[in-house]
């Protein structure tokens, strides 16, 4: 285990709000994606504020102190979000760039646009219920077995057998953890390929409709148009979880989805969407690969390149039309050059 801190949150993954029933997930996922920086509140039916110094249960100010030296030192820290839904665990992670006390963010602080509507109103205000506030700018679902790599500091104990009541944990995590976590944040593909893998859908009946264009990425300077890991996920189903270039291609079983491996490869790069007027994030663009074939598409010389997309073409280019989506095929193999 490495002997940094990290924080775990045990969490609730809907709230009834005015009868209203509201995914917690969704809410925050959403804001990270409009602004790129997330505020995450996290409630705790037990904070509270000691006489004579202040505290928030579970996170006393050594060890926010703590977390702070560790940010401002370049050591990468991670706060987890555990959840269960109907005997289905989920496992959320961010990287923590700030840490803010209860009351520390006040009710007119230009913070609050960085926090759901659902519960910034509070903020700030005698109202609010919230233990401490996490400033993120990632967060993604990780495989719910990796709790496992996750213990209480003070015990060594994995967090997944504690069974009191506590809904913030000091935690330290295992190496192996810490550097896929890194190594997911730092590299968009693979963090993509991560994300494909984390979608649970068994089934989908195909429907290539027009879509609207997808949404650019703020913040980090690319630009990019979003990709939808649900949709990817959506068309590797859709090809039984074989590789297109080549039915017979099977490299190993997955130990998240324990169906042969395969990759999301889009026909029409998304790097060429302002070339189109309806996204070309959708099932019909989307190709399942095994690793061998989607590194080919990628790195290999056109020559080899050029009779696979030529195929891949000719397979899809009626499910591309039926998208709104029309290119001929020199154009396609264009965008391999």
């Amino acid at each position: 285990m490495t002997k940094h801190l990290h924080l775990l949150f045990k969490c609730q993954r809907e709230v009834s709000i005015s009868g209203c029933e509201i995914n917690t997930i969704r809410e925050h996922k959403r804001i990270l994606e409009e602004k790129n920086r997330l505020i995450w509140g996290q409630f705790s039916k037990s904070s509270q504020k000691a006489e004579g110094r202040n505290s928030v249960k579970g996170i006393a100010d050594r060890n926010r102190e703590r977390i702070t030296r560790q940010v401002n030192a370049g050591i990468d820290s991670f706060a987890f979000f555990l959840m269960n839904t109907g005997g289905e665990r989920v496992l959320f992670v961010g990287k923590i760039n700030r840490l803010y006390n209860k009351k520390e963010i006040k009710s007119d602080s230009p913070l609050k646009e960085f926090i759901p509507d659902y519960y910034s109103g509070t903020v700030g205000t005698s109202a609010e219920k919230i233990s401490v506030f996490v400033d993120m700018s990632t967060l993604i679902k990780i495989d719910n077995k990796l709790v496992n790599e996750i213990v209480v500091e003070s015990t060594g104990e994995k967090v997944l057998n504690v069974t009191n009541p506590r809904s913030i944990f000091l935690t330290n995590i295992s190496e192996s953890l810490r550097d896929l976590i890194i190594e997911i944040l730092r590299n968009p593909e693979a963090n993509y390929q991560y994300q494909i893998e984390q979608e649970n859908v068994a089934s989908v009946i195909m429907e290539d409709t027009p879509k609207y264009v997808p949404s650019k990425s703020k913040g980090d300077g690319s630009g990019a148009y979003k990709r939808d890991s649900k949709t990817a996920k959506n068309a590797i189903v859709l090809a039984n979880y074989k590789c297109e270039i080549d039915l017979n291609h099977e490299d190993f079983i997955s130990k998240v989805t324990k169906k042969n491996y395969v990759e999301a490869h889009h026909l029409i790069p998304m790097g060429f969407q302002d070339d189109f007027q309806k996204s070309i994030d959708v099932e019909a663009n989307i190709i399942s690969l095994c690793a061998h074939c989607h590194k080919k598409l990628h790195h290999a010389e056109y020559k080899v390149i050029e009779p696979l997309i030529e195929k891949l073409y000719d397979v899809r280019i009626n499910r591309l039309n039926n998208c709104g989506i029309n290119i001929d095929k020199n154009e396609l193999l264009n965008y391999y050059k």
